[in-house]
C-alpha cells in the first residue's frame, strides 16, 4: 500500500493553547508506517524504504484482538539509563543489513515505536475520519509495551505540554487539529513548534 505521510506545513514560533487542537511531543527519530496484515508486519520509512528487517523487535504488534491495521508514528532509540532519545543510535540501526548485526543491535540498542495515528482498520480506510476518532480507535486497539508506545497528547493545552518538553530536552511539539482528516504531504492542520535547545 502506497501511503504518503501527513506532515506539518507550518512552523509556529511559540507554543499556544487552542481547544480545536491536540498537542503531541516531537520525537527525534524517523517516520515509520507499519502495515500489519494476516499477522505479518511490513515497516516503511516516509520515503517508502522497506525497513522490516532492521527492526525485528517491532514485528510483534501488541493489538488487543487479531486485526489488520496500518499505523503511523516515529521510531527512535531511547537510552535506558537516561531516558533520552539517541538519534545517532537509530541511524546506526537503520544502516544495518546483516542479520547477526541486527540481532546484536536489537539487544544493545532496541528501538521504540511512538505511535500517533491509525490509518486502516480491518480493510476500512480511516484517513477521512477526524483525528479525534482515529485516536480513540487507536487507544482501544493498541497496547503499550517495551517497544510500542501510544504517544502522549494534550487536549487543547499546548503551552503546558511545551514546558514539559523543554524540561525533558525533547525536539518540540506538533499541534494537530482534532477534526482534521489524514491527508498526504504537508497540511495546515498540523503546526510544528520547535524547542530551541
Amino acid at each position: 500500500m502506497d501511503i504518503t505521510p501527513m506532515l506539518a506545513a507550518a512552523q509556529r514560533e511559540r507554543p499556544f493553547d487552542d481547544s480545536a487542537f491536540l498537542f503531541e511531543p516531537s520525537i527525534d527519530g524517523h517516520r515509520l508506517l507499519l502495515e500489519f496484515r494476516g499477522g505479518k508486519p511490513k515497516l516503511f520509512t516516509r520515503h517508502r524504504n522497506d525497513v522490516t528487517r532492521q527492526y525485528p523487535e517491532l514485528h510483534n504488534v501488541p493489538v488487543r484482538e487479531p486485526v489488520d491495521v496500518v499505523l503511523d508514528g516515529e521510531v527512535a532509540c531511547v537510552d535506558p539509563a537516561t531516558g533520552t532519545v539517541q538519534f545517532q543510535w537509530l541511524m546506526d540501526r537503520y544502516r544495518l543489513r546483516r542479520e547477526p548485526s541486527i540481532r546484536d543491535a536489537k539487544k544493545l540498542f532496541p528501538v521504540r515505536y511512538f505511535v500517533f495515528d491509525l490509518l486502516f482498520y480491518n480493510g476500512m480506510d480511516l484517513r477521512k475520519a477526524p483525528l479525534w476518532l482515529r485516536k480513540r480507535l487507536l487507544d482501544a486497539l493498541l497496547e503499550n509495551n517495551d517497544f510500542f508506545v501510544k504517544i502522549h497528547f494534550a487536549d487543547g493545552t499546548g503551552t503546558n505540554l511545551f514546558q514539559e518538553i523543554q524540561q525533558l530536552g525533547l525536539e518540540g511539539m506538533v499541534g494537530k487539529r482534532k477534526d482534521s482528516p489524514y491527508t498526504a504531504g504537508k497540511s495546515e492542520s498540523w503546526l510544528q513548534v520547535t524547542n530551541a535547545v
